[in-house]
């Protein structure tokens, strides 16, 4: 029975409390925590957001604080909702109240970059944490994409060892437990600064459930102030901004920096990436509100709208478009094929339309670019050949575990029908050694023998 909550602290993300919650309960270990919190041993709870909470455990936060107030205050959601259309944030907010879903179905959240592997936080902050609370806690500002500096103490923020992406083997890392006394770097570039202020403030900022301003009409209207659209508003010179814009945030020192077909799809409202916003928006020079509570008129978001016919009549340089595309597949396409992609790690099958999805390319556009296609040719596998790495991927998270375990657990994490098993032993061999490709076969013809650590 849940017994106690203790209060959420301010910008905490659920994740912290719910670890807090699991040490001053006193549970034994996380998975105790976990079966009093969620609904069943699969639920594999994102950092970032809440879970597929029991029954119980609603009711009993929910006396306390309405979910919506956590999903608003106390999740990424505003990084990852902020510049989506109207009916997909709603959609979004309300499945994060009720509904056990992948988030990945909610928004696109792209592959972690180095310096975003894991969770980050300022040690002057966890320094009067202590003081104030008797304790720290993981801050929720502190994991926005891209943020490099407390902009409190204006201090660099700091890698833990807890890894910011969901792991198949859940466990409660508090941060009293894994933030240590680490020597305070303060960040000298004001620029800097200034940028990590204007991503708190786009933020912090109150999420409009009332107004549909697409975030492409935003841009648009603040790249009317520059060299970077003509007078006419016909013609952008996209290009001249994403090299120009690369040269300023290089050298910022960015962990990532908005590419050229990043910034091509938010000016056309494919994409709403927050920081390659935040990015293309604080390099226009536009204020932090603009982005947060636009006042644009009808007349405004038309303009932007007329502006696209140039899309569909220009030419194609595809040369150019296959250059510029090329290195973009190929790191995007290398994340879904070895599961970097995937919250919890699994390897996914790369098809083509995933593709012309994740590239916003329309049909039949793949021929006319020769680089691109070679790379996608590279991970192109049958469903057998991409069962068949997804069990051997499976296996091996559970032996690493050192517990034994049956053939349902592989099916369970790896998502492989038992009736499949069989047309993926051909490819076993192939993506693994023999020994482990033996293990593998004994254990789906016995079923329920259990796996060797």
């Amino acid at each position: 029975m849940i017994a106690y909550f203790p209060a959420i602290y301010p910008d905490e993300l659920v994740y912290s409390w719910l670890c807090r919650y699991y040490v001053h309960s006193g549970f034994f270990s996380s998975k105790s925590a976990m079966q009093e919190l969620y609904c069943k041993r699969s639920d594999n709870p994102s950092k970032e957001f809440i879970g597929n909470l029991n029954s119980e455990a609603k009711v009993r936060i929910g006396k306390l604080y309405s979910l919506r107030e956590l999903v608003l205050n106390h999740t990424m959601y505003p990084q990852y909702a902020r510049f989506i259309p109207l009916e997909q944030k709603k959609t979004a907010l309300y499945r994060l109240e009720h509904d056990n879903c992948d988030v990945h179905h909610l928004f696109c959240v792209l592959p972690r970059t180095d310096g975003e592997q894991y969770l980050r936080f300022c040690p002057l902050c966890a320094q009067e944490d202590r003081e104030t609370y008797g304790e720290t806690y993981w801050h929720r500002k502190h994991q926005i994409r891209n943020m490099s500096v407390c902009t409190k103490h204006r201090c660099r923020l700091v890698e833990s060892s807890v890894l910011a992406k969901s792991e198949q083997s859940f466990v409660f890392n508090p941060a009293e437990h894994f933030i240590s006394c680490d020597k305070v770097i303060f960040e000298e570039d004001p620029q800097m600064i200034r940028f990590a202020s204007y991503l708190e403030d786009v933020f912090d900022a109150p999420m409009d459930l009332h107004n549909d301003i697409p975030v492409s009409s935003i841009l648009y209207d603040g790249m009317s102030r520059t060299k970077y659209l003509k007078p006419s508003g016909r013609s952008r010179y996209t290009k001249m901004l994403a090299d120009d814009l690369n040269v300023f945030y290089r050298d910022m020192g960015l962990h990532t920096i908005a590419s050229m077909h990043q910034i091509q799809r938010a000016f056309l409202g494919s994409r709403f990436d927050f920081t390659v916003v935040c990015q293309i928006a604080f390099f226009l020079g536009m204020d932090s509100k603009e982005l947060t509570s636009p006042t644009l008129t009808m007349t405004q978001i038309q303009q932007e709208r007329d502006s696209h016919y140039m899309k569909d009549t220009s030419p194609v340089d595809w040369v150019q478009l296959d250059a510029d595309t090329a290195p973009i597949l190929e790191k995007v396409l290398q994340s879904v094929y070895d599961g970097t992609a995937n919250e919890n790690g699994r390897p996914e099958r790369v098809s083509e339309r995933l593709v012309y999805r994740e590239m916003n390319l329309l049909g039949h556009q793949l021929e006319n670019m020769p680089r691109c296609k070679a790379i996608f040719e590279q991970y192109t596998e049958s469903y057998p050949e991409s069962w068949a790495r997804k069990i051997i991927w499976a296996y091996q998270r559970l032996r690493a575990q050192g517990k034994p375990f049956y053939w349902s657990d592989i099916r369970g994490i790896s998502g492989v029908k038992k009736k499949k098993f069989l047309l993926t032993i051909p490819y076993l061999v192939k993506h693994t050694d023999d020994d482990t490709a033996g293990r593998i076969i004994s254990m789906i013809a016995l079923g329920k023998k259990p796996g060797v650590p």
